[in-house]
């Protein structure tokens, strides 16, 4: 089997998985902290006309450090998440990328199952890797809106340390859902 057979497959088990389940939490206003990392920097791809990156892959466990920082595997064991993104730009230092599309899955121990779409936000760096735009030197932060299957409306806030290319790897990503 091809990666992109496994990883279609995979996204519409997902799918498949929310519609049957998604109701299980229907909680509005719940804050659930997750740790995790980016395991794809996704492909290239065209979204409405203009040159993209789509199914840039993140994913981890739930819980921050007290102090709002990355917490290692795994993190409260209290759930697991997944984010696939679709963006616009270029990451780099002093620049930021706009966040156009993509897909979201929660899934907590309790038994609860959330999901839907990303629908928009933005990832910005700040100006070099000894300065900092509040997640710590050299970091970038996330801002993303998400929607819930039921339609409901989902935040995602946080933190991405993945520059200089190259020399954080895996790159580490931390933050808040708000369901």
């Amino acid at each position: 089997m091809t990666f992109r057979f496994l990883r279609h497959s995979l996204t519409l088990s997902i799918a498949t998985a929310l519609l049957l389940i998604n109701s299980a939490l229907a909680q509005l206003g719940v804050s659930v902290p997750a740790s995790g990392y980016e395991l794809s920097i996704g492909r290239d791809c065209v979204v409405g006309g203009v040159p993209a990156t789509c199914g840039a892959t993140f994913t981890g466990w739930t819980g921050e450090t007290n102090t709002g920082e990355w917490l290692q595997f795994p993190g409260t064991g209290q759930g697991t998440w997944l984010v696939l993104i679709n963006y616009t730009g270029q990451p780099m230092f002093n620049g930021s990328v706009n966040i156009v599309g993509g897909s979201w899955l929660f899934i907590l121990k309790s038994g609860g199952i959330l999901g839907g779409t990303v629908r928009s936000g933005v990832v910005t760096w700040p100006i070099d890797a000894d300065s900092s735009n509040g997640c710590g030197n050299g970091v970038g932060s996330i801002s993303a809106n998400l929607s819930r299957l039921n339609g409901k409306p989902a935040t995602l806030t946080g933190c991405l340390h993945d520059l200089p290319k190259g020399t954080v790897i895996p790159p580490k990503v931390w933050g808040t859902f708000l369901f």
